[in-house]
């Protein structure tokens, strides 16, 4: 998606803005929060006690050392720091008879913070399990960071962007499996409690209280929300079989609809499989199958698109005597296997286009190639989809490619397959992530490469190295460049020979 020149700016902010990792001074049961500060000359900072389990503490005694730095002042029940002058001021506060301190160091106004200085940081609860950027929201909050402790209580924090907790909302559930999934349009979060053959979902608002919570049946693949605060959600059997797309309420978690995927099946005609042999049979069997998915995105026209391949084999002879083995050169492979995209309208219905189709009779022994979409189907920019799939050799033969053939389909607006666009080999973590930038350029990866081309028509402009065993798209700026995440640093783009190391670490994007 098309990202505008001040983004660069944003992205430098935030990885020098927020940390959620440094110790709290050596500081038990409570202590002053945020536990780094550094401010600029003329900003406030609000300050509070917060406990172990990231609960508020109140009616403690506060002082500064220097009052020709700044001074503090109470406001709706919270302590402000008013800054006046350069220097290391210290902020004390005093709480049944325990003395807590916090050192603050005070900038320049009128000079940036040096690179790799924090504006603040929050000590964590005993493990970090994601920070999240929140929608913003009138009186909401700017972070979220959901977090667990030892004995596995799970909290979800929500901070303003001068690092004041604004609220920390416990998770009923025990279990290590959570996830912090999104922010919602509302300026709330959503969590997913994830557990072997099903999950609970919970959204919480941006006041910290829950809206509504649903516990589903199976694993949860897909997730999206559109504008009007509707939630699409697609869920998958255990054994992948059977996969629902529902339409949910973000405001009360009402259904409004469900839709169910085509099955794949797989059957055997006149033959019954007997480990790696086969005997002439005169049934006919049909079993379910995996079926294979996207995720799921909405689109600049607001509905939902989503990409699976349904699969009909059928493993057959054409003559034998029951009872009596089948040699396996006799044996054929029949099978229609269609890539399509759905798009979703508000009352349940949908376009369905067929993007890739194989329809073959061949020999079992043959290899069996076929194409899966992964998870980074995205927008076009002209209200068409981009897919990225994989193309391998679902029979395991000698001949087969490892991990596989990568490819991106683009589908106009109007349903139209338009281009299949081949991408690089590579070993290691799927990364398949795109964005687009200026002049129609587009940008994925592969392994340690990353590919720019043209959206329109899908032709390869240029390949970059990153002599690393794997990288990511992180975002496309106005001046044409690209922004890579590799395993050390945040990387600026330019060409296939030109790139510069923008920050160490990783990034997340405000």
């Amino acid at each position: 998606m098309l990202l505008y020149g001040r983004f660069t700016l944003f992205i430098l902010v935030l990885l020098t803005v927020f940390s959620c990792q440094l110790p709290a001074q050596g500081d038990p049961d409570w202590r002053i929060a945020p536990v780094q500060i550094n401010v600029q000359v003329g900003e406030d900072r609000p300050l509070q006690l917060l406990n172990d389990t990231a609960q508020e503490l109140k009616g403690a005694e506060w002082s500064v050392d220097d009052s020709k730095l700044g001074e503090l002042e109470e406001i709706d029940s919270h302590q402000v720091l008013h800054t006046k002058a350069i220097g290391t001021l210290h902020v004390t506060a005093i709480l049944q008879g325990q003395v807590r301190s916090r050192e603050i160091k005070i900038w320049p106004a009128d000079q940036r913070l040096p690179e790799g200085i924090a504006k603040w940081s929050m000590q964590d609860l005993d493990h970090e399990i994601k920070q999240l950027a929140a929608v913003p929201s009138p009186d909401g909050p700017n972070m979220y960071s959901l977090e667990q402790t030892d004995t596995g209580n799970t909290y979800l924090r929500a901070y303003t962007e001068e690092g004041f907790q604004l609220w920390a909302w416990h998770i009923p559930d025990e279990t290590r499996e959570v996830e912090l999934v999104c922010g919602d349009w509302l300026g709330g979060a959503l969590i997913s409690v994830n557990r072997m053959d099903s999950y609970t979902l919970y959204a919480v608002g941006n006041d910290g209280k829950l809206r509504w919570q649903r516990k589903v049946d199976g694993l949860r693949k897909g997730f999206t929300i559109n504008t009007d605060s509707q939630l699409y959600l697609l869920t998958q059997s255990v054994d992948g079989t059977a996969a629902n797309l529902t339409s949910i309420s973000d405001v009360s978690g009402a259904t409004k609809f469900k839709l169910l995927l085509p099955k794949s099946v797989e059957a055997q005609d006149g033959v019954k499989r007997q480990g790696s042999t086969f005997e002439c049979s005169s049934a006919f069997t049909s079993n379910p199958s995996r079926t294979q998915t996207s995720s799921l995105f909405v689109n600049m026209d607001g509905l939902p698109y989503l990409a699976f391949t349904q699969r009909k084999l059928t493993v057959g002879t054409s003559k034998c005597t029951p009872g009596v083995s089948v040699n396996p050169d006799d044996v054929y492979l029949e099978r229609l296997e269609q890539l399509t995209l759905w798009q979703i309208r508000p009352d349940g219905t949908y376009r369905s286009t067929i993007v890739e189709q194989i329809k073959n009779k061949q020999p079992l022994s043959t290899a069996v190639y076929t194409v899966s979409p992964t998870t980074g189907i995205m927008t076009d920019n002209m209200n068409g989809v981009l897919i990225p799939a994989r193309w391998f050799d679902d029979a395991g033969s000698e001949n087969a490619i490892d991990p596989g053939d990568d490819v991106v389909y683009r589908v106009a607006e109007d349903g139209q397959a338009i281009y299949k666009l081949p991408l690089p080999h590579y070993a290691g973590a799927l990364h398949d992530g795109m964005v687009i930038g200026e002049n129609d350029v587009a940008f994925a990866t592969r392994g340690g490469i990353l590919i720019a081309f043209n959206v329109r028509t899908g032709k390869e402009l240029w390949r970059w190295d990153s002599n690393t065993t794997e990288i990511s798209v992180f975002a496309a700026l106005a001046n044409g460049d690209c922004l890579v995440q590799t395993p050390t640093a945040l990387v600026e783009v330019t060409t296939s020979t030109q790139s510069k190391e923008i920050a160490k670490g990783k990034a997340m994007m405000d």
